[in-house]
């Protein structure tokens, strides 16, 4: 998003495939929250999606960490572990 040049982000959630990552930019972008969705690449393997480790990390600001989780529980429902 382009709110995002002058704030502090950080990892937030492991999100476990593309459909979890759709679903998140729709739910933070209708909540007008910036965020920033880094999938995790091999490129060791010309950039094919390293899928042991998920899909990548959902990254946003501190200040909205609890709120990006509560929308994460609450609307696709699977907890988060770390």
């Amino acid at each position: 998003m382009n709110k995002t040049d002058n704030e502090q982000f950080e990892n937030i959630l492991v999100l476990t495939d593309i459909v979890e990552a759709d679903l998140m930019e729709k739910l933070l972008s209708e909540e007008d929250l910036p965020f920033y969705i880094r999938p995790w690449r091999d490129v060791n393997f010309d950039g094919i999606f390293a899928e042991q480790k998920g899909f990548g990390w959902l990254m946003g600001r501190i200040a909205d960490e609890k709120q990006i989780r509560t929308i994460f529980d609450e609307r696709i429902g699977r907890k988060e572990s770390d």
